[in-house]
């Protein structure tokens, strides 16, 4: 999946991910895709209560070894 924007979180530790994932939305155009990747399994529950409350799809989730990569479309 080709993302726009890729945001490396490697780690970081909770709340960071969601944080920088948050700031960079705010800069993008609706529609974009954005790539989160994470070594922080928090993420896992993080990102889909993250986009359920922001109204932002996530598209997909997946579980890389020690990676936890999520895709995000910004809403619009």
């Amino acid at each position: 999946m080709e993302a726009a924007v890729r945001i490396d979180t490697r780690g970081a530790l909770c709340p960071m991910p969601i944080l920088e994932l948050a700031k960079a939305m705010r800069a993008l155009a609706p529609g974009t895709l954005v790539e989160l990747v994470s070594t922080d399994r928090g993420l896992e529950a993080d990102l889909p209560a993250w986009c359920e409350a922001t109204g932002n799809p996530l598209v997909r989730m997946e579980r890389r070894e020690r990676l936890y990569v999520g895709w995000v479309r910004k809403a619009g």
